[in-house]
Parts: C-alpha cells; sequence; structure tokens
C-alpha cells in the first residue's frame, strides 16, 4: 500500500471535515474559502508596537533590500526569457504543485514538489509573510481589519488586512515599510533555512570524498582505466573529502606525474575499494600549474557525505528535515523575490507606485502600466516558450 498517498488523502480529508463543520463562518469566493477572526490580532498589535525602533530598523532594511532584489530578479527573468529565445534553457517558470510521491519533478510550466515538502512549505511561507505585513501594520499605528486563513482549490493561505485607506494617508517610508515586510520575513525563513541545513550536515554527516560521474575521454582516468561513477577517497598521501581537497592535491602534484588513487566503484551492486595508477596531464584550458586527470562532476552534488555511526535509526527523520528546509528555503526565496517585481498588484508594484509618485507624479500611472504589462509579459513567455520549442 501507498502509505505517502494515503496520508495525504487523509490531511486533505481532515481540511474538507474542518471547513464543512465550519462552514457558517467561511466565506466563500469561487475556489477560494476564507476564515476571518480575531484571534492573533492582539498578538501581532503588541508584537508590532512593543519594538519601535527595531521594526523601523528592520523596515529600512527590507525596503532596500526589497528594491535590489527586485531589480535582480527582473534582470534574471529578461535574462531567462532571452536564453529560452534562444533555446539555451529548457524549462522557464513553472507553477509549483503537489506530487502525490516523495520525488519531485520539473517540466515545461510546472515544478512538482512532494506533498509534505509543498504543504509545509506554503503554510509557513504565506504564515510568515502575512504575519510581518500584519507586524509592520502595527508599528505603523495603522489599524487591523481582520486577520485569517484559508484556501485557494487545496492551497493554503493566510491573509491581514489592514486597513488601506488609513495606510494611504500615512507618509511614503511607513507605506513601503508595510509592503516591503511580507517578503523580507520570506528572506529571513530561508536564510534560517539555509542555517539549519548547513547545521544538520555538519553536526550529522562526515564527508568522504569526491563523487565523479563521467570520465573524459583520451585524458589519466579514461586511460588508466578507472570506472564511473564512482567516489575518489585518497590520491597519493592526501586525503580527499571534498573537491577542495581533490583541487588542493592535483595542484601540489602537478601535470606530468605518475599519481596513485582510491576510489569507491559500484560493481553489481557492491561497492567496491579500488586502486588506479595514473600519469596527471595539463588542463584543457588555462595555464599548466595543476594537475589534471580527466573526470567529470557537478559541482553541487560531488562532495559525497556519509551519516555519523550511530545515526541510522535517525536517517528517515534527517533526510525528511533537511529535504524540506531545501524547499522551504527555495519557495521563500523565489516567491518573496517574485512578489517584489513591479507587477501593479504586488507588493512590488505597489512599492514603485509609491516612489514613482514622489519621483515623477505626473507620469506614474504610465510608467507603472508600462512595468506591469512588460513583467506580466516577461512571465507568460516564460510559461509559453518552452512549449513553443518542444513543438519547434
Amino acid at each position: 500500500m501507498n502509505w505517502y498517498l494515503v496520508s495525504v488523502l487523509i490531511f486533505i480529508t481532515f481540511l474538507v471535515v474542518i471547513f464543512y463543520k465550519d462552514r457558517k463562518n467561511v466565506e466563500r469566493q469561487s475556489f477560494l474559502l476564507m476564515r476571518r477572526t480575531q484571534r492573533g490580532k492582539k498578538f501581532l498589535i503588541n508584537f508590532g508596537r512593543r519594538f519601535p525602533r527595531f521594526w523601523k530598523a528592520a523596515g529600512f532594511i527590507a525596503v532596500v533590500l526589497g528594491f535590489i532584489i527586485s531589480i535582480w530578479f527582473l534582470y534574471m527573468l529578461i535574462d531567462q526569457t532571452i536564453m529560452l529565445f534562444r533555446e539555451n534553457l529548457e524549462i522557464g517558470a513553472g507553477i509549483v504543485i503537489p506530487s502525490l510521491t516523495q520525488d519531485a519533478s520539473m517540466g515545461p510550466g510546472y515544478f512538482a514538489v512532494p506533498f509534505w515538502y509543498w504543504i509545509i512549505s506554503i503554510v509557513l511561507l504565506v504564515v510568515v509573510h502575512e504575519g510581518m505585513h500584519g507586524i509592520m501594520a502595527a508599528r505603523e499605528k495603522c489599524r487591523i481589519k481582520s486577520l485569517g486563513w484559508g484556501l485557494l482549490a487545496i492551497i493554503p493561505l493566510a491573509f491581514v488586512e489592514p486597513d488601506e485607506k488609513q495606510l494611504a494617508k500615512k507618509g511614503a517610508w511607513p507605506q513601503l515599510r508595510v509592503f516591503a515586510a511580507g517578503s523580507f520575513g520570506n528572506f529571513c525563513l530561508a536564510g534560517f533555512s539555509i542555517l539549519l541545513i548547513a547545521s544538520i550536515t555538519t553536526a550529522c554527516f562526515t564527508p568522504i570524498g569526491v563523487g565523479y560521474s563521467g570520465l573524459m575521454e583520451g585524458y589519466p582516468a579514461n586511460v588508466s582505466g578507472m570506472q564511473a561513477p564512482g567516489i575518489i577517497t585518497q590520491l597519493d598521501d592526501y586525503a580527499i573529502r571534498n573537491t577542495a581537497d581533490l583541487d588542493y592535491a592535483l595542484r601540489q602534484t602537478g601535470p606530468n606525474q605518475i599519481i596513485t588513487l582510491r576510489a569507491m566503484i559500484m560493481i553489481n551492486e557492491d561497492i567496491v575499494d579500488e586502486i588506479y595508477v595514473l600519469k596527471t596531464t595539463c588542463p584543457p584550458e588555462g595555464a599548466c600549474n595543476s594537475g589534471f586527470i580527466g573526470i567529470t562532476y557537478v559541482p553541487s552534488q560531488a562532495n559525497i557525505k556519509e551519516l555519523n555511526a550511530g545515526l541510522e535509526p535517525f536517517a528517515g527523520l534527517i533526510s525528511f528535515i533537511t529535504g524540506l528546509f531545501t524547499f522551504v528555503f527555495l519557495l521563500n526565496f523565489l516567491i518573496g523575490a517574485l512578489n517584489l517585481l513591479p507587477l501593479g498588484p504586488l507588493d512590488g508594484g505597489r512599492m514603485y507606485s509609491i516612489v514613482l509618485k514622489k519621483v515623477t507624479p505626473r507620469y506614474e500611472k504610465r510608467i507603472m502600466t508600462f512595468l506591469s504589462w512588460f513583467v506580466l509579459l516577461l512571465i507568460l513567455l516564460n510559461f509559453v516558450m518552452p512549449f513553443v520549442n518542444i513543438l519547434i
């Protein structure tokens, strides 16, 4: 039985039951279900007003960082669109959807994330995003009308409703701080996720070598009879734990030298420790000041680590947590950045509109209209071009 799928179905059933029992308090707008409440409002107000100087400084950082990331993300979106037109890229933008399996996948127009990673990541994302909007609105002494939670189809959401009319009467900086706070909260959560993953990796795993996936034809590793894939663990007297160790050992050895490599190879589903003797050569490009053996690997996947002894019973839990917070990082950073683009209804669009009203009030609407349509076109092209490239 597929227990993963069963757990997903149980969760969805649980949500349906909750919303059905509370249906009198649930507002429905097509596929959108919203449950407004006053619970939590007092906490946001007290928390936002308790440390006004801290939140003002955090808001300033949020605004500056928000515009920097917005400009960078817009540049990356333009560059990615150009690459799609040149067919240098197979996949562009995509909708993040839940997968009913434990495997992640991607294709034209979608990124499928394991359901539990997806649901937990989205919940954390929306709670932090809307919570930061509420805290900053409270700091600026803007009334919070209500807050709540809901579902868009099966996508969980949370919302905080500040008094828009009251906020509009505030100065430019208070408004900017409120609008930038949501994505800033997402970036902070993304940063926390990276620190957590790094801490778990450092505490629970030991580096054991450099994994390689292939051999370059005609170069020393291939000529010596090395097999791929494998994991290099030693080069002469140098212990190889990661790519930095391997690069250092090859620099110290130099070209045209006889070396002995120790590597772990998978043979008939068994891991075999093999020793190879080969002669280093010069790199195919650049200065000939380092030894070269001709292995190929993906840098982000080359540093192989092994779970520390005694932690085997917790291997599944450790894998789940590191996998989960990898997706928490990706979703919070990417969606936080997307929200800052100069597109009308997004927080970024409202921030740009505030600045343009100060700089060039006469042309603010024209510029915002152009920017909004331009960004929308880029996003649509990122969705459409992968399909067009496939058909062509």
